[in-house]
């Protein structure tokens, strides 16, 4: 099984080192752009701001957001990752929260007045989540003793866990006013004053330790200078909102989202420019040698070049390959085209190379119907025979079991070659007469009965099947070598990776 690398600060520093300078590397196409007007959103809006990162799971976000962190890091913006669904067997969100924010601060070299405020911070914290956690255990202690009728009720007890409960929650907002103030301070002495907190998975959490996380987010860190990043799937938290207060935010046109309360802004993941990329590699300038030679067209048949960068495009998307993995299928792709004796065939060589490359299965990534490699081509449905329902009927009368007895020859069926195709089609062309009637007794007159079988609607969808095989083997150069030929490309690209130019020619 592949070592999951989605989240780099889990890999060890001396692996996560060698990310420096080079953090978007494994990242798909457009992965730096992005960071670079994100980074952007960061030194220049107004905080406190809270961004939604929006996308669907499975499509990245903490394999983006976690090199973001450590890019913003290396741009000496301080940025804490912090993974919710890692935390969400903790009750309450503010101490997992403020124990990443310390244990980073621990770790960082900081001057000694910056070391001095983030000690005031570090109290201020341990006082808060002390009192958080009383509050809690004050709480539940009140529940028990209203809820449970079997036991006999201490009102004086009662009493005075009431009034610790209020008194808690008041000196709670003392401690919280007072943690506001010392982190605000803190971050006005930091580079940019800035702090970027990423907080990853809560679309992962259970629903109530998600709706608690944004709560915590929207009262306990609107602090200035704090600019939050929350990479989710929106429609998940919609699904906690409904499951925990039975509000359907999902389809809410006639007002304002319960989840639009807690966010500033929202932003869609960047959408990979896989076709940009490739062109950079492969377009008529690198292939200028082999566009000269006719090898490779400018047209848009299976050897063109347009072909071969679209499909390494999408064949790149489907299987989610990297920034890395595509300049090696484009530097692939030069490569076998170079030296690859047989048929260019652009499209099936594009789809062996991503496939080879993919760490991921996708089922619905793959050649298109039409390729005669495809496992339901359309060359199949071509040398498939139906026999048109026109040429047995008489008289409104469906005669095929009668036709198909005396006439085997023209039972349906699916040719396993053109070359079966072309030897009856050239024999039905040069024998019309042998098939133009045939006399059978009708047992309703005792007599024999001519009947007269409609040849020419089968010669007329003969030849128009004959017209269209022959179009499609020209279109894709397509002959009764095709299985061979798939073979050869399955062989020399995904069966052996080290491929030498002596290989190709085997």
């Amino acid at each position: 099984m592949p070592k999951d690398i989605s989240n780099i600060f889990k890999l060890g520093e001396e692996t996560l080192s060698l990310y420096k300078d080079k953090e978007f590397d494994d990242c798909t196409p457009g992965a730096i752009e992005y960071a670079e007007c994100l980074k952007c959103s960061v030194l220049t809006k107004e905080t406190p701001y809270v961004l939604l990162l929006e996308d669907n799971f499975g499509m990245g976000k903490t394999h983006f957001s976690t090199r973001f962190a450590y890019y913003l890091r290396n741009c000496d913006i301080d940025t804490i990752y912090f993974s919710a669904w890692e935390n969400d067997y903790i009750e309450q969100p503010f101490v997992s929260f403020s124990s990443e924010i310390i244990k980073y601060f621990q770790q960082k070299s900081l001057t000694k007045k910056l070391k001095d405020k983030f000690g005031d911070v570090s109290k201020s914290i341990y006082a808060l989540v002390s009192n958080l956690l009383k509050s809690t255990s004050i709480s539940a202690s009140v529940n028990i003793g209203f809820t449970k009728a079997d036991c006999s009720i201490d009102m004086e007890k009662v009493i005075c866990s009431v009034e610790d409960f209020i008194q808690c929650f008041v000196k709670k907002d003392d401690y919280l006013i007072n943690f506001k103030k010392l982190l605000k301070s803190f971050i006005e002495y930091l580079p940019n004053h800035k702090l970027v907190i990423i907080i990853d998975e809560l679309d992962r959490c259970r629903p109530d330790y998600a709706m608690k996380t944004l709560e915590i987010i929207k009262h306990f860190f609107d602090i200035e200078g704090l600019f939050i990043i929350v990479p989710t799937n929106q429609k998940s938290l919609k699904n906690a909102v409904k499951a925990l207060y039975g509000i359907d935010d999902t389809d809410n046109k006639n007002s304002e989202s319960y989840i639009n309360k807690f966010f500033t802004d929202k932003l869609d993941l960047y959408k990979p420019d896989y076709l940009k990329i490739v062109k950079e590699k492969i377009n008529e300038k690198t292939l200028k040698t082999l566009i000269e030679s006719g090898k490779i067209t400018l047209g848009n048949d299976y050897k063109s070049l347009s072909v071969l960068q679209n499909n390494l495009a999408k064949f790149g998307a489907g299987f989610k390959l990297t920034l890395r993995e595509v300049n090696h299928a484009a530097d692939c792709a030069i490569y076998f085209c170079s030296h690859i004796p047989k048929k260019l065939d652009c499209e099936y060589l594009a789809f062996v190379i991503c496939s080879r490359l993919s760490r991921i299965e996708n089922n619905n990534c793959r050649i298109q119907h039409e390729h005669p490699f495809s496992a339901e081509s359309q060359k199949k449905e071509l040398l498939t025979l139906k026999i048109p329902v026109e040429v047995y009927t008489l008289n409104r009368m469906n005669y095929q079991q009668d036709f198909e007895r005396y006439y085997p020859f023209f039972r349906n069926r699916t040719f396993t070659s053109y070359a079966e195709f072309d030897k009856f089609y050239e024999h039905f062309l040069n024998n019309p007469k042998n098939f133009d009637v045939y006399y059978e007794i009708n047992p309703n007159y005792g007599v024999y009965t001519r009947y007269k079988y409609n040849f020419s609607a089968l010669e007329s969808y003969l030849n128009n099947k004959n017209q269209e095989i022959e179009e499609y083997k020209k279109t894709w150069a397509s002959d009764d070598n095709d299985f061979e030929l798939k073979k050869y490309y399955d062989t020399i690209v995904i069966q052996e990776p080290k491929v030498h130019t002596d290989k190709l020619t085997l």
